[in-house]
């Protein structure tokens, strides 16, 4: 639900309790502009009724008019016998200034000839208008002066009160503004380092907005192409928005300029999207990274308020920080894992068998992670850690890794050091701190006995058991110098016969189920590859002999 605005009601006239008291003093309440014609309207009371259905009753008002208009502060007079006006200011507005009357009916007029032309104009009976003005206790003609001093005192002290009401709440109503900005650009600011997740900040954007607004939706349409990729070029939004609406944001997007568009009344604008629309541009350096749009505005409230442009503004300027900051994030997270694919590739390529290695594990690893139903961000890092998980290697003597033929225990000792190698490196950056684990205990073995630290079951690592199970069948598909590769029936009914021994049951039959097409094409590419590389064959890969150990 929308947060309520308070609205402040401006009282041109006077409040209700103070035009009570007047009425129950025995007076009436009378109204004229300027040029003393009377604005007031029969109301159901009989005196006031009486005194505004009266000819004599408007010319004198208007012939009275005149003097007040002459004097600074405007001072009581008899109408005629018995009817004393006691004038006020009122202040002045759109609509002009003039004068509120206090109506005295003194004794007087109960045996004045006027009572009779009163009565006549409105059709009263002059009998019983006599015994109800008796029963008001009118007012004596010599208390005049004091109960009209009286009434201007209490007029001006109430148009003092309301105007201090009405200051009192403006700068309430502003403080509320103020406290809605400030908290919805501390809500932002306090989530603006999650530039890794930019759908997720610029959704909680939109729903903040939407609780502040009375919007039917507010959603963001960027257009910054592929820089974003887990955005894209949807819509995102909170609210109901129509379903034919998204192209035309889309458009707008692509055309909008430098300054908000605000609809007024029936334009364009308003027939797409509904009354009131507001379109905020995201704009950063002049260039549009996109537009905000706060659409059909909810309520008795049909205009676009300052306070509404200025709360977009604010957030679109807070987007646009954001977005640049998540662009930049998103190149340098490319070059950083550029970087990294081609330090895994260098290594692989050091083996002309073992080209494309890392990539094609990556590859399977992030399919199993999916298959586990992991989301979209940790299957990613899982990706990560396949692509990584051999990195060690690069502090391995190269002849070592180029070797023919078999092994020494010292050599193989070194080949063993590989995963806490791998895991020194990249331990100091904080962007692989959640993948260490699979880099260093991907040669672990369920039921223990696997290398560096021979831990086992739930203790190795989830990431760390999936590279295993990927890492073990993508060695055992390549050709080595000691065999040829073999073919994926014969090397999934080997790994199926180290299920529980080497490899997780649940994963193992999660990746027995895996369809392997990509994995093969990637393979063709890596193979057409080879012709170009002259280094030894090595390998790592973990079966049976003591090169498939290590």
């Amino acid at each position: 639900m929308n947060k309520q605005r308070a609205t402040t009601q401006k009282n041109i006239s006077v409040t209700p309790p103070l035009s009570k008291l007047v009425r129950d003093a025995g007076m009436v309440l009378l109204h004229c502009d300027v040029h003393g014609k009377l604005v007031t309207k029969t109301q159901g009371d009989w005196l006031t009724d009486l005194l505004v259905a009266s000819p004599i009753v408007r010319l004198a008002v208007t012939a009275n008019c005149a003097n007040w208009n002459s004097q600074e502060s405007p001072i009581a007079a008899e109408a005629f016998h018995g009817v004393w006006f006691v004038p006020v200011c009122n202040p002045v507005t759109r609509r002009g200034s003039g004068f509120s009357i206090g109506v005295l009916v003194t004794e007087a007029l109960c045996t004045s000839e006027y009572l009779h032309a009163l009565c006549q104009a409105s059709g009263a009976d002059t009998t019983v208008i006599r015994d109800m003005i008796r029963s008001l206790n009118p007012v004596a003609t010599h208390d005049v002066q004091r109960v009209a001093s009286m009434f201007q005192f209490a007029w001006h002290a109430q148009m003092a009160s309301d105007k201090n009401q009405h200051t009192s709440e403006s700068v309430g109503q502003e403080l509320a503004d103020s406290y809605e900005e400030i908290n919805l650009l501390y809500t932002m600011t306090s989530n603006m380092n999650s530039v890794n997740h930019p759908k997720r900040f610029i959704a909680l954007a939109c729903d903040e907005l939407l609780q502040t607004l009375p919007y039917e939706w507010i959603g963001v349409q960027l257009r910054v192409g592929d820089r974003l990729p887990r955005v894209g070029d949807a819509l995102l939004a909170a609210g109901e928005v129509p379903a034919s609406v998204s192209g035309s944001v889309h458009a707008i997007a692509n055309d909008i300029g430098n300054s908000p568009i605000v609809s007024h009344g029936e334009d364009e604008i308003a027939s797409r999207f509904g009354n009131a629309t507001i379109l905020v541009p995201i704009t950063s350096d002049d260039a549009v990274l996109g537009v905000l749009v706060a659409a059909n505005k909810q309520g008795l409230d049909s205009e676009a308020s300052s306070v509404d442009i200025q709360l977009l503004a604010a957030t679109a300027a807070q987007l646009a920080i954001f977005i640049e900051n998540a662009l930049l994030y998103e190149d340098l997270n490319a070059t950083f894992l550029g970087t990294l694919e081609a330090l895994t590739a260098s290594i692989d390529a050091k083996d002309k068998y073992t080209c494309g290695h890392s990539q094609r594990v990556a590859l399977l690893t992030a399919q199993l992670a999916e298959k586990a139903g992991l989301d979209t961000d940790q299957i990613e890092r899982c990706r990560i850690a396949g692509l990584v998980h051999d990195i060690g290697k690069i502090g391995v003597p190269e002849r070592v890794l180029t070797k023919k033929g078999g092994l020494t225990n010292k050599e193989f000792a070194a080949i063993q050091k590989h995963p806490e190698i791998g895991a020194n490196i990249l331990k100091d950056i904080p962007q692989m701190e959640d993948i260490l684990g699979g880099v260093l205990h991907h040669h672990e073995q369920y039921a223990g006995g696997g290398y560096p630290h021979g831990i086992a079951g739930d203790e190795i690592p989830f990431v760390a058991r999936m590279i295993s199970l990927a890492d073990t069948f993508d060695a055992m598909s390549s050709s080595r110098t000691y065999r040829n590769a073999m073919n994926r029936d014969s090397v999934l009914a080997e790994m199926r016969r180290s299920v529980g021994s080497q490899f997780d049951p649940e994963l193992s039959e999660l990746f027995f189920a895996l369809d392997f097409s990509l994995w093969e094409q990637l393979m063709i590419t890596h193979q057409a590859d080879r012709s170009n590389l002259e280094s030894d064959p090595s390998d790592d890969s973990p079966i049976t002999s003591q090169r498939k150990a290590a």
